[in-house]
């Protein structure tokens, strides 16, 4: 049930920034969707590796290949899909505690929140990243194959 809550808010809180970012109609549900498919890819991986930088990588991975591939159908930027599936990730909560703690001067907890928000943000960043240098090349390749 626990799952099912957070799988449920994930995709409320896509389809809150597909909202706010007025992405077309038609594009909303897949952009949602996007949410729903990183957030059970992150608790899948944080199941089996229980590491947040490799489980929030793996989802950004998927969540990003899934961004190019709608982007494709839809003829749209990637950033329409992207933004939205990604939300689910976003560290905002460990971000908020590392502060708190930074300013209460608990050196502590500062750093264990802070870390954990450095991973994160980095685990999205790579599989951002990732992808998009793969894709990046498939693409040049395939213009530089149909010149010749």
């Amino acid at each position: 049930m626990k799952y099912l809550i957070q799988i449920i808010t994930a995709y409320i809180g896509s389809l809150g920034f597909a909202l706010l970012f007025n992405i077309k109609k038609e594009r909303i549900l897949y952009a949602s969707i996007g949410g729903i498919i990183t957030w059970c890819i992150y608790l899948l991986s944080f199941y089996y590796w229980n590491d947040i930088f490799i489980s929030n990588m793996i989802a950004s991975i998927l969540g990003t290949a899934y961004s190019e591939l709608l982007a494709r159908i839809h003829k749209a930027p990637t950033t329409v899909f992207l933004l939205p599936s990604i939300v689910p990730l976003v560290p905002g909560g460990s971000l908020y505690y590392s502060m708190s703690y930074a300013v209460m001067g608990n050196k502590i907890k500062f750093d264990l929140y802070a870390l954990n928000t450095l991973k994160t943000s980095l685990g999205i960043a790579v599989g951002i990243i990732v992808v998009s240098v793969v894709v990046y090349h498939l693409t040049n390749y395939k213009c530089k194959r149909s010149k010749i």
